[in-house]
């Protein structure tokens, strides 16, 4: 159990990284494209994030993996059949990239609504004028001066992401939606002990633990870091 809860650790920031790189990448391109030029665009963005947050998350992506997952797997058995090649027999790539894809898919929408707000209180300051007045291209004066200084705010939400991104691979897993067995994951682990806990509780006691304590952990990173790089609540 010990062995399986720590690599079920190597899972869980594995996802957790990933996903919250690709969900941060696509809100920051989103939200500061949407709040430095407005207009249609602003619209189109903001309807995006509306609908994806109006939809409950774990319907989301139980109806997407359940549409996906059957024809990927029977496209990756007919190239095994065709080519012999043993990549195409492990199937655990296929449930990593359907809980990458969707957990990104859902988590994009607050990290473009930060950076759009603060991206429409950056494009109004005077040295942004001044950018515009020299002459700069709009993707140099997003690169250089408005993304940079609307990064702040996000670090905090990041490190706070991380901890959800964790749990909600959890919760996928022990639905059965997300990595599968043998790969251990907290939420199959999770899943396996809750059928057996009033025999053997340790089973479903440990990754609960260890759950728990690291969603803790990364909301207390994340308030830390709010205190550090926030001006206004220093004391």
């Amino acid at each position: 159990m010990f062995s399986r809860v720590i690599y079920g650790t190597r899972m869980a920031f594995l996802v957790a990284i990933v996903v919250t790189f690709i969900a941060v990448l696509i809100g920051v391109t989103l939200g500061a494209l949407a709040g430095f030029f407005g207009g249609w665009l602003d619209r189109i963005v903001m309807w995006l994030t509306d609908m994806t947050m109006s939809i409950p998350n774990p319907l989301l992506v139980v109806v997407i993996n359940a549409s996906l997952k059957s024809p990927i797997a029977s496209w990756m058995e007919s190239r095994y059949l065709a080519t012999l090649n043993p990549f195409y027999r492990e199937t655990i790539w296929v449930d990593f990239l359907l809980v990458f894809g969707l957990m990104a898919l859902i988590s994009w929408p607050p990290y473009a609504r930060l950076v759009r707000a603060q991206v429409l209180s950056i494009r109004s300051r005077p040295y942004i004028t001044a950018a515009q007045a020299l002459g700069l291209t709009n993707r140099i004066i997003l690169m250089r001066y408005v993304v940079p200084n609307a990064l702040g705010p996000l670090i905090v939400a990041v490190s706070a992401g991380l901890g959800t991104a964790m749990v909600l691979e959890s919760a996928f897993s022990f639905l059965g939606v997300g990595v599968n067995p043998p790969t251990p994951s907290w939420g199959n682990m999770i899943s396996d002990g809750l059928r057996v806990w009033q025999h053997y509780p340790h089973l479903l006691a440990a990754p609960a633990a260890v759950l728990g304590l690291a969603s803790v952990a990364f909301s207390f990173l994340g308030d830390g870091l709010n205190d550090a790089l926030n001006p206004r609540g220093a004391k």
